[in-house]
């Protein structure tokens, strides 16, 4: 059992919907985003079915997504979690994911393997397969809006992730539902993730059912950063 880095995934088209998962008044530790990518490959990802793991905390998205395969793994692995409400399989695999991390057993990499099998053959925010010819794919995985201030909640979403790369052409949707009774902060798509001053101006605000919706359409790789607070 190993988990090899997948970078420069080829990808035509990323469309993303963000919805935020009130989890009290605002006097609460963190909400729940439910990040979901429909997303088109270029070109397989390989002759046979590729198994990934998504990404399991808000830092992680910065990394590439990883493939698991049946190798012996030689060291340490080490992922991140965000404290999130997972399905049984899920959260199953994230403990056993989480010994990994000073070496494994024969019967920690088996008992991982088992939890990855589960996972794989249900609906799973933890673990995606893909198959020979598959181009359209369906990302689905949770992360954290953690408190920052006084009723105050923030997260950040990569998109597309790192191992996926636009191709010429292609381009990006994402829409973003806010919970409600909450006022938006702010909401940047920044191009530079690092520079405040790159953010991309084709913001769209809309209110439907009670809930801010707010989408941006784009041609790269940005950073969608949302603060927000509870009234």
């Amino acid at each position: 059992m190993a988990f090899e880095e997948l970078h420069s995934i080829p990808v035509s088209k990323v469309d993303t919907t963000i919805d935020i998962v009130g989890k009290g008044d605002g006097g609460h530790e963190r909400d729940e985003v439910l990040v979901t990518s429909s997303v088109t490959l270029v070109s397989d990802l390989g002759s046979e079915s590729v198994t990934l793991l998504l990404p399991l905390a808000s830092d992680a998205q910065q990394k590439p997504v990883v493939r698991y395969t049946d190798e012996p793994l030689t060291g340490p692995a080490v992922f991140e979690f965000d404290e999130v409400e997972r399905s049984e399989y899920d959260e199953q695999l994230v403990e056993r994911l989480g010994r990994l991390a000073d070496g494994s057993s024969k019967r920690e990499q088996r008992d991982v393997a088992v939890s990855i099998g589960r996972c794989a053959s249900s609906i799973s925010a933890a673990v995606l397969q893909v198959k020979p010819g598959q181009r359209e794919l369906r990302l689905f995985y949770k992360i954290a809006a953690e408190r920052v201030g006084d009723r105050e909640f923030e997260f950040a979403v990569i998109g597309p992730l790192p191992s996926f790369v636009i191709q010429p052409g292609g381009t990006i949707g994402v829409v973003t539902v806010m919970p409600r009774n909450t006022q938006v902060i702010f909401a940047q798509a920044l191009q530079n993730p690092n520079d405040p001053a790159s953010e991309i101006g084709t913001r769209q605000d809309s209110n439907l059912g009670y809930r801010q919706l707010i989408g941006w359409t784009w041609q790269n790789d940005p950073l969608f950063k949302v603060r927000y607070r509870y009234a």
